[in-house]
């Protein structure tokens, strides 16, 4: 994931309190090293998380409650006057949460309010900011070339065997560094490698494909898997080229050209090796033939 803002945090005014934007802004981290008991205020002003030296509840009848876990962060549910309904989520005193007063352009300030001990009043402040937009033709030329290059290794297989290897290897690697970074107490890195689970299979797979391909000819499979890695890394994540913040490591667009490249020129690689195998074996069926009609030809 890529957005065009970044989001900072300028002050936190509780002591030993921690607060950082998190996956490209898509999050605050709170980590609370006091040993005070933080209540995270929601949008109405109602109590929305209780961070302590226990660890973390949130509460379901918060109104942010629901609007943290929607797509559009409209808050669809929950009471701000009701009395709060806690539920123990992490064990450890920090917490990641999606908060729409620290997202999305325009360009401003913002700050979220924080209730320490139940009576003591503190804030935290910060700004979203317009992030610096990257080449982005560049880096679609660099993977297109790239696919041209890969393209025309179709003749050698170890070449072939190297490229996807590599290029599933990579994307792998940034999707289990991107869950990792993206994980938490109450979201560990099981559930966010589960929401990433076809692109992984996806990028292990043409790992696997490359690596079969040195025993036997599976020219077919080979494109076949090219072709995935291409559409759901290489395309389906090409928001990294337009827009200057990534949510996952920096090398991420590094990680996405690499998948277009390899995906790319493996698909079209493997459709010339075996549309080519099967002239081969076509024109070698024919020759038996032809063979066994001037015999039959002889013996008459």
């Amino acid at each position: 994931m890529a957005v065009d803002y970044v989001v900072r945090v300028q002050s936190v005014s509780v002591e030993n309190v921690q607060v950082r934007a998190v996956e490209g802004g898509a999050r605050l981290q709170l980590v609370n090293r006091s040993q005070r008991e933080v209540i995270v205020l929601g949008l109405q002003g109602e109590e929305f998380l209780r961070v302590g030296p226990g660890g973390v509840e949130e509460n379901r009848q918060s109104p942010t409650w629901f609007a943290s876990r929607s797509i559009n962060g409209v808050a669809n549910g929950g009471n701000a006057a009701a009395p709060p309904e806690w539920h123990r989520v992490a064990g450890t005193p920090e917490v990641r949460w999606h908060d729409e007063r620290a997202r999305e352009l325009p360009a401003r300030a913002w700050s979220v309010p924080l209730l320490v001990d139940g009576r003591e009043p503190g804030i935290v402040r910060g700004t979203v900011e317009a992030a610096q937009t990257p080449e982005t033709g560049w880096w679609w030329v660099g993977g297109l070339l790239g696919a041209v290059v890969v393209g025309l290794l179709w003749r050698w297989r170890g070449a072939l065997t190297v490229a996807a290897v590599v290029g599933g290897g990579v994307a792998s690697v940034w999707i289990v560094q991107s869950a990792s970074l993206a994980a938490s107490p109450a979201d560990g890195i099981g559930v966010q490698l589960l929401a990433r689970l076809w692109p992984l299979v996806t990028a292990v797979g043409v790992v696997a494909a490359g690596v079969l391909l040195v025993f036997k000819r599976v020219d077919i499979v080979v494109g076949i898997a090219g072709a995935c890695l291409a559409v759901m890394i290489g395309v389906g994540d090409s928001a990294v080229f337009r827009y200057g913040t990534l949510a996952g490591p920096g090398w991420g667009r590094v990680a996405v050209a690499a998948a277009l490249a390899v995906g790319a020129g493996l698909a079209v690689a493997g459709a010339v090796r075996w549309y080519r195998a099967a002239g081969d074996q076509e024109a070698a069926s024919d020759a038996g033939d032809g063979i066994k009609n001037a015999h039959v030809g002889q013996e008459k």
